[in-house]
């Protein structure tokens, strides 16, 4: 319920806002956090598609290619990526259900949650990226979502709501950072390590020495030109996928810490210092979000 007054354009302004609702500043911030994790399942969708470039390259480059057969190659190198990718969409459906029921406790609204969460969780399969440990969080955080909802929670139990599930939702978030920072950030490092070893070697191998003159001379210079400037836009997107990388890292890292606000003031959520501290993680968020859309 978001009808105590219209909401303001600038997020800092509501810290200044006396009335009716002492639980603004957490809806603003599990606002903004939605916004903000609803964009990850973009991100998610590349971590394949990079192993598969990246294997691609590998293969033009051994002289490997056979039109017919490299992508199969590559899906298949791939698999466990896959399937990861699945994991982590899902882990992260389950985050965005959570904070969507934090928005609606702080709003004093029932608690409500997507029953679909339960059969996917229990379909999580363990892959490398998320382990049999991570599936168990995920888990555990749905069966609160369904708790919380059977038992029609609303405003009053917002403190403890945040309570029971901040250990869970801290390791759900480090979980989904890991991924994002450490495994997609390795695998754009290694798309693009491979895709320089295939065009700046073959450009060098168009690079011939004439006997006679001692000059350096190019095969053929159109396809080094459209070679590099290939290489030149590859390497430009790749750069901003890293970029983009860190800025979820961001993201996350500032809802993980606000979150343990949430729980370290969970008793004190209406003190107006409590609210600037929260407000001041919000803020933060806006602008990484738009940062995330320019990329994807």
């Amino acid at each position: 319920m978001k009808n105590c007054f219209p909401a303001y354009g600038l997020v800092a302004a509501l810290f200044w806002l006396n009335g009716c609702i002492s639980t603004r500043a957490v809806e603003e911030f599990t606002t903004a956090s939605i916004a903000a994790t609803s964009q990850l399942p973009v991100v998610a969708t590349d971590l394949a598609e990079s192993c598969i470039r990246q294997k691609q390259y590998q293969a033009i480059r051994a002289n490997d290619f056979d039109p017919m057969t490299l992508q199969q190659k590559a899906e298949t190198e791939c698999a466990d990526l896959r399937k990861s990718e699945k994991g982590f969409v899902a882990a992260n459906k389950v985050l965005v259900q959570y904070l969507q029921l934090l928005d609606r406790l702080a709003g004093d609204e029932l608690a409500t949650y997507d029953k679909s969460l339960d059969k996917l969780a229990g379909s999580l399969t363990e892959t490398q990226s998320l382990p049999k440990e991570q599936i168990t969080t995920v888990n555990k955080i749905v069966k609160f979502l369904s708790g919380a909802t059977a038992n029609g929670w609303r405003r009053k139990q917002l403190s403890k709501a945040i309570e029971e599930a901040n250990p869970d939702i801290q390791t759900l978030l480090a979980t989904l950072s890991t991924i994002i920072t450490s495994n997609y950030m390795q695998l754009l490092e290694n798309e693009q390590f491979a895709a320089k070893s295939l065009y700046l070697t073959t450009i060098k191998e168009n690079i011939t020495l004439d006997e006679k003159t001692k000059e350096k001379k190019l095969k053929d210079p159109i396809a080094v030109l459209l070679l590099q400037q290939q290489w030149d836009r590859e390497f430009k997107l790749l750069e901003n996928r890293k970029k983009t990388v860190q800025t979820y890292g961001q993201i996350l890292s500032t809802i993980k810490e606000g979150h343990q606000l949430l729980f370290d003031k969970r008793n004190t959520l209406s003190r107006k210092e409590v609210q600037k501290e929260l407000l001041d993680h919000t803020a933060v968020l806006f602008p990484l979000i738009g940062d995330i859309k320019s990329t994807f």
